[in-house]
């Protein structure tokens, strides 16, 4: 007979959301760190939370038959663009 704490230990055992998630907050942090101490130009709030808009879509699409792989990508060339877009 299975327990509640078995049944929530087999929910975390795929971790590919939090695999995407963690790249979507470094992201984040790298970008507004960049951004502001690297380069330093002052950006506005929103647009630094670019790189979640992927990680959101992952989320309400649940993977929409990509891999999390090409969501993790995805996440790193928002991110990528958003800092040329601002440096360039």
């Amino acid at each position: 007979m299975a327990s509640s704490d078995d049944a929530a230990t087999d929910q975390f055992r795929d971790l590919t959301d939090v695999k995407v998630a963690l790249v979507a907050g470094l992201c984040t942090v790298a970008l507004t760190l960049s951004l502001e101490y690297g380069v330093g130009i002052e950006v506005p709030f929103v647009y630094r939370l670019f790189p979640l808009a992927p990680y959101f879509a992952y989320v309400f699409s649940r993977g929409a038959a990509l891999s999390a792989r090409t969501w993790m990508a995805l996440t790193a060339a928002v991110t990528l663009a958003t800092f040329g877009f601002f440096v360039f």
